[in-house]
């Protein structure tokens, strides 16, 4: 009977000891660490193993959104009416500088004007004899010189974002404004966008504008280009000098993921994709823009594919052995 007592003992105390055994076994399997293959790019998971839960992902999506750009600006210019109403309308310019490069433009063109004409006059004469080689010479000569004049004050007036053939022709309560933007941000710009002025001298209160071209060179100091914006004036309520903000409304779209889903190491930004149920990939990308919570990727990911937005860091702890 004692035998029996102590041989079930013994019995029981194996099947304690096998099913411990049996239990740390399975611990074990699950906890089995993830391997890292091509210097920590790829991170595959055991099969079924729940730290797998803790990575949720979102797809990446191709989204059309709103952007703005705030700079500031000056008014630079303003065409008003001319005292006799048979001169065209007077432009006032902020700047000295401005005013005469603007008078000796126009006044060169008037000279080129009867320059041309007379070199046309003396070329035909010399045709039939009636005029010397040295006055065509005279009269070409002359000709050259006002048109060289006429382009150096066109450059002037240039460099400062004006166009003289356009402002020439510019209404009556037209307002030409300067902004100065960095060339990094000229690649979002182009003539036509629209955009919203505000001034401290009326404070509350909107104007409307557009980008009516960009200038063609960039001052070599300050890396900037600059931007003439047009706006009408009925109320003529504003003057040339005035300074005020201009924002510029830019529709773009891209590839956006959430903020969440990123991480830099070593000056450089990553995601993680999934690549199927148990497998994520290390990605680098190009960042482009933010807004909202979202990143506009400009290259290293595609439409769709699931990009892991929780627990990234652990990702990163082990792909890049931290």
């Amino acid at each position: 009977m004692i035998i029996n007592k102590f041989f079930i003992y013994f019995l029981f105390l194996l099947f304690l000891i096998f099913c411990k055994d049996k239990k740390k076994l399975n611990i074990e399997k699950l906890e089995l660490p993830p391997k890292i293959e091509e210097a920590g790019k790829y991170i595959r998971f055991p099969e079924n193993s729940p730290q797998l839960q803790l990575f949720r992902t979102e797809k990446v999506i191709y989204l059309d959104y709103d952007t703005s750009l705030s700079a500031p600006a000056t008014v630079m210019a303003k065409v008003i009416k001319a005292g006799s109403l048979s001169n065209p309308p007077i432009i006032l310019f902020a700047t000295k500088e401005l005013s005469s490069a603007y008078a000796n433009y126009i006044q060169d063109s008037k000279q080129i004007a009867f320059a041309r004409s007379n070199y046309n006059r003396t070329k035909d004469l010399y045709e039939n004899g009636a005029a010397t080689g040295k006055e065509l010479n005279d009269a070409s000569s002359e000709l050259y010189n006002k048109q060289a004049l006429l382009a150096e004050h066109e450059a002037e007036l240039r460099k400062e974002g004006f166009t003289p053939q356009e402002i020439y022709k510019a209404k009556q309560g037209s307002v030409y404004l300067i902004s100065d933007l960095p060339e990094t941000e000229l690649n979002i710009l182009q003539s036509g966008i629209t955009c919203n002025i505000t001034f401290p001298g009326y404070p509350g209160e909107t104007f409307e504008g557009k980008i009516e071209s960009i200038a063609e060179v960039l001052n070599l100091e300050t890396r900037k280009a600059r931007i003439r914006i047009l706006m009408i004036d009925k109320a003529n309520k504003l003057k040339p000098g005035m300074y005020g903000k201009v924002e510029f409304i830019l529709k773009d779209n891209g590839l956006m993921i959430p903020k969440m889903a990123l991480l830099s190491a070593n000056a450089r930004y990553y995601i993680f994709i999934k690549k199927d149920e148990r497998t994520f990939e290390r990605r680098e990308v190009i960042l482009s823009s933010e807004k909202e919570g979202l990143i506009e990727i400009a290259k290293g990911v595609e439409e769709g594919e699931e990009v892991v937005v929780s627990n990234v860091f652990l990702l990163k702890g082990l792909s890049f052995g931290l």
